[in-house]
């Protein structure tokens, strides 16, 4: 069923933030996340450094990839939003920013965090084969940061 998703990730438009914003806000994707305005995510966007990726499914907009370019071979994946979970379009997705790196930016290593509260996530980081690598206080919560490297 996963692989009939046919998931494709494009650099996103400036008209495809208010679906972004909307996402973000989403009662259970807030909690895990620290959401921006429309204003923030367009000066996000103007940075040499951040890399917008609008999720594709079957040429519908289905979500949202953050990258930061860290360094010519490191990548921070920042943020992953789908507008509708439970139907394996955010593994699939993160499959295609792997491969996106790998063609786009000479990508040895893609790091990222996720709150300790967030199981769901770090199932889904560590079945894609993403290793913890530390953990700091974030206030009340810790903040579990995982990495792959290819």
């Amino acid at each position: 069923m996963m692989s009939q998703l046919n998931i494709k990730l494009f650099p996103t438009l400036e008209v495809h933030l208010n679906d972004l914003v909307a996402w973000e806000q989403q009662v259970d994707v807030g909690e895990f996340i620290f959401a921006n305005s429309k204003e923030q995510h367009l000066i996000s966007m103007q940075e040499p450094t951040i890399q917008y990726l609008s999720v594709f499914q079957n040429e519908q907009l289905a979500g949202f990839i953050i990258l930061a370019l860290e360094s010519e071979t490191i990548v921070e994946f920042r943020r992953i939003v789908i507008g509708h979970r439970g139907a394996g379009i955010g593994q699939l997705a993160i499959r295609a920013m792997e491969q996106y790196c790998l063609e786009h930016f000479a990508c040895q290593r893609i790091w990222l965090d996720v709150f300790d509260f967030n199981e769901r996530g770090q199932h889904i980081y560590r079945k894609l084969g993403y290793q913890e690598f530390k953990r700091c206080q974030h206030g009340v919560h810790q903040l579990l940061f995982f990495e792959k490297y290819f």
